[in-house]
């Protein structure tokens, strides 16, 4: 190629070397489980294509492109049906325009592709910073990038190994617990959280927070009252037949981590002849708009999510700007909407074991 920098991409030599683009991504960044084999062909594609690994560090030395970039891991049906999507574009998206910054979007197929994607838009010179809106703990997508000297800010608290990375989060662990002991405060007992994907570090945060709430509430922990449902409708939904093999010591109440599962919950639970909230109480998260309208209206955990993105932009432009790296932690402070889905327990009746 004439071309001064090189317009290939990751998936390109990928392609070529006839392995997955992680594979060109931990060669480049010195993996040692690589074999040599491997490694010898990922570098010859590269030559072939004329891809540089620095390339990333020089387009943003070269020149700043206005545009900061964020990487949906879109892994499951419901992701852009839950409200986390539209307030987290919202933030995003008020910020860089107020900023004069575009705003670009990539996607993947899964979270294993999501830092080859992000090292994808830096190295082509299409973004000066990235938002990296996922905490897996099997993938270190911050790493990746932090090894190439990217501008990134993280939505979601970074992994032990990162601690220093910028962040911005919600209270995830202390308003679980708030949550339990709402409903330890309302009569129950035998509480149920169902969790999203098992993975994901905001996951591990709110069953911690769950598994801290019923401790200081004296309440032993039934394994069989956690599930996890991906954060989908349906996974709410199979989570009541989960939960429920053992009627006898089924939960009263269930916190889950998103309103889509909430929803699924109401269904399972009504398919059953299960009164909510006469009999079962259900608290969601996110306080999304059809929140306000089931039947019954939806208890949920408010997550300010928009202002967590504007948060996290504002970070990524001012250290794009400075030349520096983005510092700083931000926590926001949740709040639990109370509505008609929880319901203390009358006079006479107990859930107690």
């Amino acid at each position: 190629m004439s071309s001064s920098f090189s317009v290939s991409t990751i998936r390109d030599v990928a392609a070529q070397a006839e392995v997955h683009p992680s594979t060109v991504s931990r060669v480049f960044s010195g993996n040692a489980q690589i074999s040599e084999t491997t490694r010898q062909r990922v570098l010859e594609a590269a030559r072939d294509l004329n891809f540089q690994p620095n390339a990333i560090a020089r387009s943003l030395s070269v020149r700043r492109t206005k545009t900061i970039g964020v990487i949906v891991p879109h892994v499951y049906d419901g992701y852009f049906t839950d409200s986390f999507f539209p307030q987290l574009m919202a933030g995003l998206l008020e910020v860089s325009y107020a900023r004069g910054y575009r705003l670009l979007v990539g996607g993947c197929n899964g979270y294993q592709d999501e830092h080859v994607q992000a090292l994808d838009i830096l190295a082509t010179r299409q973004a000066d910073g990235i938002v990296v809106t996922s905490s897996r703990l099997d993938v270190d997508t911050v790493g990746e990038l932090r090894r190439q000297n990217t501008p990134l800010v993280l939505i979601g608290h970074p992994p032990a190994q990162h601690a220093d990375v910028a962040w911005v989060d919600a209270d995830n662990r202390s308003a679980t617990c708030q949550v339990i002991d709402y409903l330890v405060g309302r009569g129950h007992r035998r509480i149920a959280y169902v969790g999203g994907d098992p993975d994901s570090s905001v996951v591990k945060e709110r069953l911690e927070g769950y598994r801290e709430g019923m401790a200081a509430a004296g309440l032993a922990v039934s394994e069989a009252w956690i599930d996890y449902g991906y954060f989908a409708e349906d996974g709410g939904y199979q989570a009541v037949e989960r939960t429920r093999r053992d009627e006898a010591n089924a939960p009263t109440a269930y916190y889950a981590a998103n309103d889509l599962m909430a929803i699924g919950l109401l269904r399972g639970l009504r398919e059953r002849g299960i009164d909510v909230p006469g009999q079962v109480s259900v608290v969601g998260t996110n306080d999304s708009p059809e929140a306000a309208h089931l039947l019954p209206p939806l208890s949920s955990l408010r997550v300010p999510y928009r202002a967590i993105a504007a948060t996290a932009a504002t970070l990524l432009i001012d250290a794009i700007e400075s030349g520096e790296q983005p510092q700083g932690q931000r926590v926001w402070a949740s709040c639990l909407i109370e509505r008609e889905s929880v319901q203390s327990f009358p006079d006479g009746f107990s859930p107690k074991n």
